[in-house]
């Protein structure tokens, strides 16, 4: 099957499980639930989840039984960006061509929408068979105790100050700052970095990978989060305004220190080529299996939006 088909229906996969799990728009107070739909609804491509999805694959067939986490780390995903866009953080406007929750809501609504996000998240790694049953998922009833323990340790962790949000305060205080190749490195593999290791990671212990697999999966996903990055400051300066539905320069305008700002676009260039080859090497022991994988690795690398 074509990349872009299989994006395509497994986007359409998450789009439809996020519909189930997010509450309806008009339940009381409606404000809030059409701001959480507002964000959620907002465009984006689900790599988080999909690279759960597709790591499951390389175990079991079973790769509905994924879904439930990995709609929780896109919610995470989702309350991030919309917390980001504020004007105490980067001052966005715009993002994926619509306006920022927060011009549409107002501030104090889009801090509530990514609390609710965020919450919203755990009641759903949290929830049971009774509450969720309706939707086609055996998360509920055939995952262990353990492996959900471990799932919701895993995502909290990645979430929080040794994870993504750690990585956002280093970025923050950086701004306007010369910085060493040390903290941009914290920055890269926490900010992005966690959130994309704990996709693979997720997707890898609810499918029955042994620990050898897993090591090999947590490399890949780290070089992987490592040169998402990198991309994201690429595309800043020169990726297609029009596809990323944003301006671009807002680094250079919030003085932020990026692999671009310490090594030029060249230096960003070859960072990225080197993680790139990196990360397909830890998939060499999956073989065929892990051909998809491998080609959405590329897409994610050197899109242009």
């Amino acid at each position: 099957m074509h990349l872009n088909k299989l994006l395509e229906e497994k986007k359409a996969v998450i789009d439809d499980a996020l519909r189930f799990f997010l509450p309806d728009e008009t339940d009381y107070p409606p404000t809030i639930h059409r701001a959480l739909h507002y964000s959620v609804f907002a465009g984006g491509k689900r790599i988080r989840p999909i690279l759960a999805l597709q790591t499951a694959e390389l175990f079991s067939p079973n790769w509905r039984r994924i879904i439930p986490p990995a709609c929780a780390l896109e919610l995470i995903h989702t309350y991030s960006l919309i917390h980001d866009d504020l004007p105490a953080m980067d001052n966005d406007d715009y993002r994926r061509g619509r306006l920022t929750s927060h011009k549409v809501f107002g501030e104090g609504m889009a801090i509530l929408a990514g609390d609710a996000l965020l919450t919203l998240a755990f009641e759903i790694l949290a929830g049971t068979k009774d509450k969720y049953g309706e939707y086609e998922s055996d998360y509920w009833s055939n995952v262990s105790p353990e492996v959900k323990l471990n799932v919701n340790f895993e995502i909290a962790v990645a979430a929080g100050t040794k994870g993504m949000i750690g990585g956002q305060v280093v970025d923050l205080k950086s701004e306007g700052k010369s910085i060493t190749k040390e903290t941009l490195e914290y920055i890269e593999e926490h900010k992005t970095g966690a959130l994309i290791t704990a996709s693979v990671r997720l997707g890898a212990l609810l499918s029955g990978a042994n620990n050898r697999d897993l090591h090999r999966l947590t490399l890949y996903a780290r070089l992987l989060g490592n040169a998402f990055q990198i991309v994201d400051d690429l595309l800043d300066i020169e990726g297609n305004e029009e596809k990323m539905g944003k301006a671009k320069g807002a680094d250079a305008r919030n003085q932020k220190p990026t692999y671009v700002s310490l090594y030029g676009l060249e230096g960003a260039k070859k960072r990225r080529e080197e993680l790139y080859k990196l990360a397909l090497k830890e998939l060499d022991d999956f073989g065929d299996k892990a051909d998809v994988l491998r080609e959405l690795t590329r897409f994610i690398l050197y899109r242009n939006y």
